[in-house]
């Protein structure tokens, strides 16, 4: 029979369950009930007796019938075989073959405990862990089970630590919840595997040590848990606790992905989109998108939206791009909204809906796109898909400014010089002006020139107003740069020649240092 496990766990939380484990030696005997093996039971021999049971009820070399197994667990059992004691306890409390009866499994797992029976032992925590049978004492499920833990048994162990992880039944101690955890992982339990990767990992209740996550996580991948290959694939990638290694990472998201695991589909597409760590190949990238993206992860739909959008391994298709993005914009994924409501506006591979464009970069802007946010100021500046509102343009450029978009800092700018959605003023136009104009806007770069030149109630400089001129005008091209020249030739007129020297000198200065960023 399969039981579920009952798991404190920073990975997987399970139910808690009973669990029926044969002696290894006697598992080994049960190839089928075969004549020598019926005899030696039907003439009462309790470990045979037990064994024709355990036949019945794991269903391996009979057919599965519980109500026979719990006829031979309890010829084993009333004989004193602690291990039909324990088997006959298990039917009592799942009902197999047997009515349910906790006070009946309570009964034969206390007769298989008094005999030393680690698994009985388990079985009586988790029975007064649920209060099943008993009154509920997480204290008592606690004492049992680790009496079990103490007799080597991985799954009372694993549990143990789950107790000290949470504080229930014993005072919380992640020390001591790491010592159980490793015990049972040394015995190859998979889940205590997975636990201590995640446990040093994250540094939780232990200090972070990613030699130690990497070491947990790689005995949990060579069990096969997709998991632990996934989660090494990524310390590959990030040489964290290994070697940085991407061919060493991509193998690992591979060994994961080909057994279904969405995140490990999603970093493989990565690295072929990338070429990272194997030979960039947009068609495989793609594929792998297309898997995790069929389970309705939404990375997985923006990036194969994006890919039909771009034509990259798949053949370009507005429509397709519509139809990924949109499922990735209803997850609330922020980089969908803003392409989809990009396409929305522009009518690419559809009829334009302005207003339709205008709800999904509001949706991508209130989670946080900064170029939605700029976007969604310019609809309600401009009244294109949304009624003219000065005041909401503002607020949206403002969003995005803070952040350090140059192009919501020029609109903001351009904002206060109007006096539309906010109180008309020059020195915070000039401001918001300068912000954008020192990450190169020749927009802000020419309208902090205006001021300076103009000296609309900021000081009149027209040194200052040069400068910046200089710097638009040899960013644009163009009617716009020669409307930037002129403005700046007028400038240099009311200049010394010395003035005019000083200006240029700091405008090559300016290029200079900004030309070497890349």
């Amino acid at each position: 029979m399969k039981f579920p496990t009952f798991v404190f766990s920073l990975v997987l939380v399970t139910t808690v369950s009973l669990a029926l484990n044969p002696r290894q030696g006697d598992a080994q005997e049960i190839k089928g009930i075969d004549s020598a093996l019926l005899a030696k039971a039907t003439a009462g021999d309790a470990a045979s007796e037990f064994l024709v049971g355990y036949a019945y009820g794991s269903g391996k070399s009979v057919p599965l019938d519980y109500a026979q197994a719990a006829v031979w667990f309890r010829k084993a059992a009333e004989q004193g075989n602690a291990d039909g004691q324990t088997a006959l306890a298990v039917l009592y409390d799942y009902g197999h073959g047997v009515p349910q009866d906790y006070t009946q499994a309570i009964f034969w797992d206390k007769k298989a405990a008094d005999q030393g029976d680690a698994t009985a032992k388990f079985n009586l925590g988790v029975l007064y862990h649920f209060g099943h049978g008993v009154p509920q004492d997480y204290a008592q499920a606690a004492d049992w089970i680790r009496k079990a833990a103490d007799q080597g048994l991985a799954i009372a162990q694993i549990n143990l630590a789950g107790f000290y992880e949470s504080g229930q039944g014993v005072p919380q101690d992640y020390s001591q919840a790491l010592s159980w955890y490793a015990k049972a992982g040394d015995q190859g339990n998979l889940q205590a595997q997975l636990n201590l990767g995640k446990y040093y990992l994250e540094g939780h209740g232990v200090p972070k040590d990613f030699a130690q996550a990497a070491a947990w996580y790689h005995k949990a991948a060579d069990q096969g848990n997709a998991d632990a290959q996934d989660h090494l694939g990524i310390l590959y990638d990030n040489g964290k606790g290994v070697d940085q290694d991407p061919a060493a990472a991509a193998d690992w998201y591979r060994k994961a992905a080909e057994q279904g695991n969405t995140d490990a589909e999603v970093n493989l597409a990565f690295d072929y989109r990338e070429g990272h760590g194997v030979t960039q190949d947009y068609v495989q990238a793609a594929n792998w998108y297309r898997k995790a993206a069929e389970t309705g992860n939404v990375a997985a739909e923006t990036n194969l939206g994006l890919f039909y959008l771009e034509g990259h391994g798949v053949s370009q298709d507005n429509g397709q791009a519509g139809i990924w993005l949109k499922k990735a914009a209803d997850q609330g994924d922020p980089d969908a909204e803003f392409k989809l409501a990009t396409l929305l506006d522009q009518g690419h591979g559809s009829q334009k809906d302005y207003l339709q464009a205008a709800a999904f970069y509001k949706k991508s802007a209130e989670h946080g796109n900064v170029i939605a946010q700029v976007k969604l100021g310019e609809m309600y500046s401009e009244g294109h898909g949304a009624p003219k509102n000065f005041s909401l343009a503002a607020q949206w450029f403002r969003k995005a400014a803070d952040q350090g978009n140059a192009e919501a800092q020029a609109s903001l700018g351009q904002l206060y010089v109007d006096g539309h959605g906010v109180p008309q003023d020059s020195a915070a136009a000039a401001s918001w002006f300068r912000k954008a104009a020192d990450q190169g806007s020749p927009r802000a770069q020419y309208d902090l020139g205006q001021i300076y030149k103009t000296g609309h109630k900021v000081p009149l400089d027209y040194g200052q107003a040069y400068f910046w001129l200089d710097l638009a005008a040899a960013s644009s091209s163009g009617p716009t740069q020669e409307k930037f020249a002129r403005s700046r030739d007028e400038a240099a007129t009311k200049l010394t020649p010395e003035q005019l020297v000083q200006a240029q000198d700091r405008a090559s200065k300016w290029f200079a240092t900004h030309t070497a960023q890349p």
